[in-house]
């Protein structure tokens, strides 16, 4: 009975382990999300500056951007990525400012780095 007892915890761990592994992981594989899978990903920088695709862009350019992503079927969903060092006056203008546009908005709050 000892055997097959030790074989349940084992199993009983395992599951465990897989769970939290599934809600650590599942998360993060949302968040990259690429825009294949509906999702743009703008960066806003502390500067007030824009990066999209890890590219610096402007507002005008990224305008067009949108307009062009508007038009796919179905709709891809916008995510305001800031960094952690923009002032939250600064995001929320951005948010305003996204908000006129046809395209679902996605907020990704900041995650400090461990030096600051």
């Amino acid at each position: 009975m000892n055997r097959f007892a030790s074989w349940g915890w084992s199993a009983v761990a395992v599951a465990i382990c897989g769970l939290a592994a599934g809600v650590l992981l599942i998360p993060q594989r949302l968040v990259q999300r690429p825009m294949a899978h509906g999702v743009i990903a703008v960066h806003l920088e502390s500067g007030g500056g824009l990066r999209l695709w890890h590219q610096p862009i402007t507002a005008s350019d990224l305008g067009g951007v949108l307009a062009a992503a508007a038009r796919r079927q179905p709709p891809p969903t916008l995510r305001l990525v800031p960094d952690p060092q923009v002032p939250w006056a600064e995001v929320r203008q951005a948010l305003e400012l996204f908000h006129r546009g046809t395209l679902p908005l996605e907020l990704q709050l900041p995650v400090p780095s461990a030096g600051t």
